[in-house]
């Protein structure tokens, strides 16, 4: 089953474009890179725990991001979903997740930002993440309603590979 689990990939690519990238062209956003969920540590109500899940954020030029998530079902079963967001905070579209087809995000400070997933124009989902002072981890808390129609609220950790 594809779970709303790239919606911290959503939210950390947005900030990047939402220009809170540090301007010093060597500078890079604390959400940059590859992260992976730390299972044991993040809590999930509603729906059963991912075996794994490991979001890829890269600069896609033009002030855009390119998102690559990737994760295990408690089933087995894999997803992946994938997109380039645009600067801006316009709304972006969404592939490869039945649940939303656009995702919109609000900054509220260097390191964190909040996030609404929209199917249709509706908000279906919602996140907020925060990356530590270190940039070595991030804390995700997100609630709504999956795919399935069931309600879910996460407390997520992710470590920077």
């Amino acid at each position: 089953m594809v779970r709303k689990f790239y919606l911290v990939a959503i939210g950390m690519a947005l900030l990047l474009t939402a220009g809170l990238a540090p301007a010093a062209d060597t500078a890079v956003s604390p959400f940059a890179g590859v992260w992976i969920m730390n299972v044991a540590k993040s809590k999930f109500e509603g729906t059963p725990a991912v075996k794994s899940y490991t979001i890829t954020m890269t600069d896609a030029g033009d002030g855009k991001t390119h998102n690559l998530a990737q994760w295990v079902d408690a089933d087995g079963s894999k997803g992946q979903a994938e997109y380039t967001a645009t600067p801006g905070g316009k709304p972006s579209p969404v592939t490869g997740y039945a649940n939303a087809d656009s995702v919109k995000v609000k900054v509220t400070g260097p390191r964190s930002l909040r996030m609404s997933m929209l199917k249709g124009g509706k908000v279906v989902e919602w996140g907020k993440y925060s990356v530590s002072a270190d940039g070595q981890t991030m804390h995700g808390t997100e609630g709504g309603t999956d795919e399935t129609g069931a309600k879910y609220k996460w407390t997520e950790v992710f470590e920077k590979k």
